[in-house]
């Protein structure tokens, strides 16, 4: 992560029609909304380059034609048309076009919201760089900022955070698509999630329910997060903190009774337990959601 002030050095080569469009948020895009701060549509010209660090910005390029060059966290990547890559500008970056293949690229720098957290979850993922299968809509994404920050009225930017959430959540599927291929949940993995949803009251480990699937208890809980996003154990406390919700709204069950029907029997460790995932106590809880008789 880059801790300097920001820098950057450029040769902004790019054809006539090429389109940049630098926008100003209002201050409820700021505070509320992912928003633009600037979108474009590039047709390079030879020598076209960006260097640069220190920003407070998140970068995605969609590769139209041509193929460019990146060069970000040390490691350098090829551009093909298809791809597109997301990156977080604090961070040390340089990309260019290839000189014998112009880059023609739609890209848009975003900001706002809990996008830290997205490009975090992106990030976690691995390749900064995806290759988006035919019928993405990412490109058409793209070419909608261009269109809506043309000429602003009053829904461009609600209409703009609707596109932008689009337009990363669509990066994410791909990119986890690409590190977890989705298939159906073996048949061992589909017994382990019936045995924890139907004892979660009981004292269940990890040795128990690997043994029961003849397999490594690493190897289970390997495949067990890459099948459902969640460890067992994760999983497992999960629906004991989803059924005492139940409870905690629906019985007049005590804490320390619901507890022990968790499978928790220590009310201290259920109530932090509970805390940290509702950030409510139980009682609170309870007092919030409860029907009135």
């Amino acid at each position: 992560m880059c801790v300097s002030g920001y820098r950057e050095r450029a040769a902004y080569a790019w054809t006539k029609d090429s389109v940049r469009l630098i926008c100003t948020p209002s201050g409820f895009a700021r505070s509320a909304l992912f928003y633009v701060q600037e979108v474009g549509h590039f047709r390079t010209l030879p020598g076209y380059f960006t260097e640069r660090e220190g920003l407070d910005s998140y970068l995605i390029v969609y590769t139209v034609a041509g193929k460019g060059r990146l060069l970000y966290q040390g490691r350098a990547h090829t551009i093909k048309p298809g791809q597109a890559f997301w990156i977080d500008c604090r961070d040390y970056q340089h990309y260019a076009t290839d000189p014998h293949d112009l880059w023609e690229i739609l890209w848009v720098h975003v900001n706002g919201g809990s996008i830290r957290q997205y490009y975090g979850l992106f990030a976690s993922l691995g390749d900064p760089v995806v290759s988006l299968p035919r019928d993405s809509t990412v490109p058409a994404l793209i070419r909608q900022l261009v269109h809506l920050h043309r000429r602003k009225n009053a829904r461009t930017e609600l209409i703009s955070s609707k596109c932008l959430v689009e337009l990363i959540t669509e990066l994410l599927l791909v990119a986890q698509e690409a590190k977890h291929p989705a298939s159906a949940m073996p048949d061992y993995l589909e017994r382990v999630v019936t045995e924890l949803e139907q004892r979660f009251m009981e004292k269940i480990t990890l040795d128990d329910l690997a043994a029961k699937c003849s397999v490594s208890k690493y190897h289970l809980a390997r495949e067990f997060k890459k099948y459902t996003g969640f460890s067992p154990g994760e999983y497992l406390l999960n629906i004991r903190i989803t059924k005492a919700k139940e409870w905690l709204r629906y019985t007049d069950m005590t804490v320390a009774e619901i507890a022990e029907r968790v499978g928790i029997p220590h009310v201290s460790h259920f109530i932090n337990l509970f805390r940290a995932r509702a950030e409510l106590t139980p009682l609170a809880y309870r007092k919030k959601w409860r029907r009135p008789h």
